[in-house]
C-alpha cells in the first residue's frame, strides 16, 4: 500500500514510478514524474578564435542539476490502492541530477491508512536515467519508503522502467515488502504516448498512458497477489502546469480503498 515513484510522476512510475515515466509524468510512482540537464552556451553565446564564432560549453554548476514539482490531486493512488483513504493528497518532490545521469530524490506526500497513525511518506530515492539513441530510455533507482510516524511499515525497494519508441515496461522488487519480511514483486507495462500534433488539430502537449500491472506476493504470505490497471492522459498547459486525468482499477477485493475511480492530477515543475 505504499508508493515508489512516480506517479507524477509514471504519470507518473508513472507514475510509477510513473512515472517517470512515468513516468510522465508519472509513475508515478510514483510515482509523479527530472532528465539530466543539458549542455548550454556560455553567457556570451560564443567563444571567438580568429574570425570564426565557436560555440562554447557551459561549466556545470551546482544549481544546474535541481529541479523541482509540486503537485495536487483528488487521491494519491499506488499501484492501484488508494494511499489516503480516497481523500486529496499534497505532494511534492525535489530532484538533483549530474550531467552524466546519476540523480537523487526527495518526494513527498500525506497519506491515510487504516488503523496506522502514518500521516506522510518521503521516500528518498538514489538513480540513474539515459537515453540510447533516440528511441531507447531507462530508469535504474532504489528507493525508501520513509513513515516518520509509523517507522513499522519504512521498506526499501529496487526499481527499473524501460521505453521503447511509445512501449513502456518495468519491474521493481522488494525483499521486505511493507516490512513484512516477505517479498514482493510488481511488473507492469503498456504505452506512454505523447500524441503529434497533428492528430489533435494542432493541440501540443497532450499525452496517453494505459498500463497493467501485477503485483506478485508468495503464496504464503497474508498479502494476496493482484492486478492494477490504469489509464492516464495529461496536457502541457505551459513550460510549467501540467493536468492529468485517470481512471484506475484492480481485481482486488479490498473496497472502498481499490475501487475503480476517475482521479485528476495538478502539477507545477520548476
Amino acid at each position: 500500500m505504499k508508493k515508489v515513484c512516480l506517479f507524477l510522476s509514471v504519470c507518473l512510475m508513472a507514475q510509477p514510478i510513473a512515472y517517470a515515466t512515468t513516468t510522465n509524468a508519472t509513475t508515478t510512482n510514483n510515482s509523479n514524474t527530472n532528465q539530466a540537464q543539458a549542455e548550454l552556451p556560455d553567457i556570451n553565446g560564443t567563444n571567438t578564435i580568429g574570425n570564426t564564432n565557436v560555440p562554447a560549453e557551459k561549466k556545470f554548476k551546482f544549481m544546474d542539476g535541481v529541479s523541482g514539482t509540486f503537485a495536487l490531486t483528488t487521491d494519491y493512488v499506488f499501484r492501484g490502492i488508494s494511499q489516503t483513504e480516497n481523500l486529496p493528497a499534497v505532494q511534492g518532490g525535489l530532484t538533483y541530477t549530474l550531467p552524466v545521469g546519476l540523480y537523487f530524490n526527495t518526494w513527498g506526500s500525506n497519506v491515510k491508512f487504516t488503523d496506522s497513525e502514518a500521516n506522510i511518506e518521503i521516500d528518498t530515492v538514489g538513480g540513474i536515467r539515459n537515453s540510447i539513441g533516440d528511441d531507447f530510455s531507462y530508469d535504474i533507482n532504489y528507493a525508501r519508503y520513509n513513515y516518520p510516524r509509523a517507522p513499522e511499515l519504512e521498506y526499501n525497494e529496487l526499481n527499473t522502467v524501460f521505453k521503447y519508441f511509445f512501449i513502456q515496461a518495468g519491474i521493481s522488487y522488494s525483499a521486505n515488502v511493507y516490512n513484512s519480511h516477505d517479498e514482493g514483486t510488481y511488473y507492469n507495462g503498456g504505452i506512454n504516448y505523447d500524441i503529434p500534433a497533428q492528430y489533435l488539430f494542432n493541440f501540443e502537449g497532450v499525452n496517453i498512458t494505459a498500463l497493467i500491472g501485477h503485483y506478485s506476493f508468495p503464496s504464503a504470505t497474508p498479502a494476496k497477489s493482484y492486478n492494477d490497471y490504469n489509464i492516464g492522459v495529461s496536457k502541457a498547459l505551459n513550460d510549467v502546469y501540467i493536468v492529468m486525468a485517470q481512471w484506475t482499477g484492480t481485481n482486488h477485493k479490498n473496497p472502498p480503498y481499490d475501487r475503480n475511480q476517475i482521479n485528476g492530477t495538478i502539477t507545477a515543475n520548476f
